[in-house]
C-alpha cells in the first residue's frame, strides 16, 4: 500500500514581537484594566463583608483576568509580556496611592503570578521574580499597617506568601529608574491623521463629554493631532506621499492641456511639448482681473466719502501692517534670520515702508503694491 505525499509543514502563526508589551498599544490599555478592577472592588467593599478576597476572585474572574494568561505562548515574547504585566502591578504600590487600592494592586499581582501555567503537558514559559526598586518594597512591607483593621490579615498573609516564595527581586532606587526599559511606554503609538479624523467622525462625543471634557482625555478625540516621531518614514508613510502624489499629478493634468500637439504625445511634429493651464475662472489671469476689481471697488467707496473717515481707516490700516511686519522683521533678526529682501529694493520691508509713505501722495499704499507702489 503506497502513501500518498502530503506537505509536513504546517502554516506560520503570527507572534506578538517583545516590543508590542512595551509600547503604549499595550501599557495604556492594560492600566485602565487594571484601574477598572481596583475601581470595582472599592465600590464594592464594605466594612461588613467578612471575605474580601473571595470579592476580589470575583471581579478577578467576571473581569476576564482568568484568560490573561493565554494571550501569548512564545517563550521569548512570553518573558516580556510577564514582566511587564507584574510591573504595571508593582507601579501602583507607592505611597501617593490610596491605601486600599495598593492592596488591590498586591492582590492583582500575587494572583498573576501564582495562576502561571506549570502543570501543562506542553511547558509554558513562565517568570520565576518580579522586579521591585527597594523603596516600594519598603512600602509594601508596611502595607498591612496602613490599610484597614479589616483588611490588615489578608494583606499579610499574601505579602507572606510571595516573601517565602522569593518573589521579589530588590533593585535600587526608584529615583534612580533602575526599571528595564526604565520608561512605561517606551514606544508610544501615532495613529495616522486620516485614521484619526475618520473614527473621530464615526465615534460622536456623548453631551456630557462635550459640555466637560475630562482633563486628560485622548487627543483623538480632542481633536489634536501629536506630533509623528522623527526617523525615517515608514513603508505606509512613504505608500501614502506616493499616493497623495499621484493623486497630485492627476489634479494637475485634469487643469492642464498639451502644448505643442496631441494629448496622446507621439513622435515627431505632433508630439506635446509641455502643458499649459487651460481657460477657466480660476486661472491666475482670471483671479487677478477679479482681485484688482474688487480692490478698486473698496478703495472707491472708501475714498470717495466727504467725511474723510474712509482715508482715515485706509491709513490706520497701512500702519498697522507695517507695525506688524516690523515686530516680525526684529524678533526674527533677534534668531539670525532675514523676513523677505531676496528681490533687493522690489521686495522686503523697505518696500512696504516706500508704499505707505506714499500714501498721502495720491497712490494706494500697501493695496498698490502689485502696481509697483513703493518701488524706485
Amino acid at each position: 500500500m503506497s502513501l500518498v505525499p502530503t506537505p509536513s509543514g504546517s502554516r506560520g502563526d503570527l507572534t506578538l514581537q517583545p516590543p508590542f508589551f512595551t509600547s503604549s498599544l499595550f501599557v495604556n490599555p492594560f492600566r485602565e484594566d487594571i484601574d477598572r478592577l481596583t475601581d470595582l472592588f472599592v465600590q464594592e467593599f464594605t466594612d461588613v463583608v467578612t471575605q474580601p478576597f473571595a470579592l476580589f476572585k470575583r471581579l478577578w474572574q467576571e473581569q476576564g483576568w482568568t484568560y490573561m494568561h493565554l494571550k501569548v505562548f512564545d517563550a521569548r515574547t512570553r518573558h516580556t509580556y510577564l514582566t511587564i504585566a507584574c510591573r504595571l502591578f508593582v507601579e501602583r504600590l507607592v505611597e501617593h496611592v490610596e491605601p486600599i487600592r495598593r492592596l488591590v494592586a498586591l492582590f492583582g499581582l500575587y494572583t498573576f503570578y501564582f495562576t502561571q501555567p506549570s502543570g501543562s503537558r506542553v511547558p509554558i514559559y513562565s517568570i520565576r521574580q518580579i522586579d521591585i526598586a527597594i523603596d516600594q518594597y519598603d512600602l509594601l512591607l508596611e502595607l498591612p499597617k496602613v490599610v484597614p483593621p479589616a483588611l490588615g490579615p489578608y494583606a499579610s498573609h499574601v505579602l507572606s506568601a510571595l516573601i517565602n516564595a522569593r518573589v521579589f527581586y530588590i533593585l535600587p532606587v526608584s529615583r534612580l529608574e533602575p526599571y528595564n526599559p526604565r520608561t512605561l511606554p517606551r514606544e508610544v503609538f501615532v495613529e495616522d491623521e486620516e485614521e484619526m479624523v475618520e473614527r473621530t467622525e464615526s465615534v460622536p462625543l456623548s453631551e456630557t463629554e462635550q459640555d466637560h471634557p475630562v482633563s486628560g482625555a485622548s487627543t483623538t478625540r480632542a481633536g489634536k493631532v501629536p506630533p509623528k516621531k522623527k526617523g525615517r518614514p515608514s513603508k505606509r508613510d512613504m505608500a501614502k506621499k506616493t499616493k497623495d502624489a499621484v493623486a497630485g499629478l492627476g489634479r494637475w493634468l485634469e487643469r492642464t492641456e498639451p502644448v505643442g500637439g496631441a494629448a496622446g504625445g507621439g513622435a515627431g511634429p505632433s508630439r506635446a511639448r509641455g502643458h499649459t493651464l487651460r481657460p477657466q475662472e480660476h486661472a491666475p489671469t482670471v483671479s487677478r482681473a477679479n482681485y484688482r476689481a474688487q480692490k478698486e471697488r473698496v478703495l472707491s467707496a472708501l475714498l470717495e466719502g466727504e467725511s474723510g473717515e474712509g482715508a482715515q481707516a485706509l491709513e490706520r490700516a497701512n500702519l498697522a501692517v507695517l507695525g506688524r511686519l516690523k515686530k516680525i522683521d526684529a524678533i526674527a533678526a533677534e534668531k539670525g534670520m532675514e523676513v523677505g529682501g531676496e528681490g533687493g529694493e522690489s521686495t522686503g520691508l523697505g518696500r512696504v515702508e516706500r508704499a505707505v509713505g506714499e500714501l498721502g501722495q495720491g497712490k494706494r499704499g500697501i493695496l498698490g503694491l502689485t502696481e509697483g507702489a513703493g518701488t524706485i
